[in-house]
């Protein structure tokens, strides 16, 4: 009979059964080895914003117990009574909690260097003392090396075309080619990829990651075509030939690159390890880098830090205006 095998067994035994079936099954649906559960799972997205915004397979694998016991191999072995029961003496692989309500099946893509959460806090609280010692770090110079080993291999390649930038849209304002260009550097704040003063280009690849850049405005955006005929060595953050580096993985889905933008004003120490990406990357020979979006998860930007080299070159094919609505439809 179906309950007859558990005859004898002490509760340690059925939890080691359970246990063995669950990672099976978890295998089997999901082609995963672990999981994070409600406990650890916004403490997972906190450390890899960029594995929640851009991978889709986190997103929508959460799963209830009850539905994962609906369709495994557990339900042939242990009712949904004792599932329930036993569940709740399981733990989470990830934070050692007690699992309940629901998992998120998820393996990482890449091999996390060693030590690298302890490299993050470190990195963030030099970050928020001593930014201008942030290469003073082990892991900081370990980036340096990646990113200028990296630079050895690349050749200048054309941006894509076209390229967009956005304006928030403003009533009876009279817009310029001029408007699409890099601001003033009296009025440029601390940026993802630059410093206050410091003037880049910011473009994104297609228009609906313009949008959502400019932080979705109610009452649409002015939205430029722009060409930027200058070959450039590129660091493309998202390139093939680094799926297989660990570090640029790393750096690229965790909070050191991913962190949203947070508050207003003209401080921002989350954005300090990208401005130190962008400054290596100046250093080593790139004049821009491609990124994701942190706004739009199926977006890619460029900024283009050579800003001094490419302005008089730079081209602004045309501008129009954008109403909200045509971007909530896509």
């Amino acid at each position: 009979m179906l309950g007859d095998w558990k005859k004898g067994l002490t509760k340690e035994n059925l939890l080691d059964a359970l246990s063995e079936l669950f990672y099976h099954d978890l295998d089997s649906w999901f082609n995963v080895s672990t999981f994070y559960c409600d406990s650890c799972v916004d403490a997972f997205i906190k450390k890899w914003p960029g594995i929640y915004s851009r991978d889709m397979d986190f997103q929508t694998n959460s799963i209830p117990l009850d539905t994962f016991y609906e369709g495994g191999r557990v339900r042939e072995l242990f009712t949904k009574e004792e599932f329930t029961k036993l569940s709740k003496h399981m733990k989470c692989p990830n934070c050692n909690e007690f699992i309940s309500g629901h998992i998120w099946p998820y393996d990482m893509s890449f091999d996390v260097p060693d030590n690298f959460e302890n490299n993050v806090n470190e990195i963030a609280s030099i970050a928020e003392r001593t930014p201008f010692l942030l290469l003073s770090h082990p892991f900081a110079q370990q980036v340096y090396n990646e990113i200028e080993a990296f630079s050895k291999t690349m050749t200048p390649s054309n941006l894509p075309k076209p390229l967009f930038r956005a304006r928030m849209y403003k009533r009876n304002y009279s817009y310029v080619n001029e408007d699409f260009l890099a601001p003033e550097k009296k009025i440029i704040k601390e940026g993802r990829y630059n410093h206050a003063g410091r003037q880049v280009l910011y473009l994104a690849e297609d228009e609906l990651t313009c949008y959502y850049e400019t932080r979705s405005p109610e009452e649409g955006i002015m939205l430029a075509k722009v060409d930027v005929p200058e070959k450039m060595k590129i660091l493309d953050l998202m390139d093939k030939d680094l799926q297989d580096n660990n570090i640029v993985q790393a750096i690229q889905y965790s909070s050191l690159l991913s962190s949203p933008d947070e508050g207003e004003g003209w401080y921002k120490p989350h954005y300090v390890f990208t401005r130190f990406v962008a400054d290596v990357a100046k250093s080593v020979g790139f004049e821009a880098i491609r990124y994701p979006s942190v706004r739009f998860n199926k977006g890619y930007n460029i900024v283009v830090l050579d800003y001094e080299k490419i302005k008089a070159h730079v081209k602004i094919i045309d501008f129009k205006y954008v109403p909200k609505d045509n971007f909530m439809s896509k």
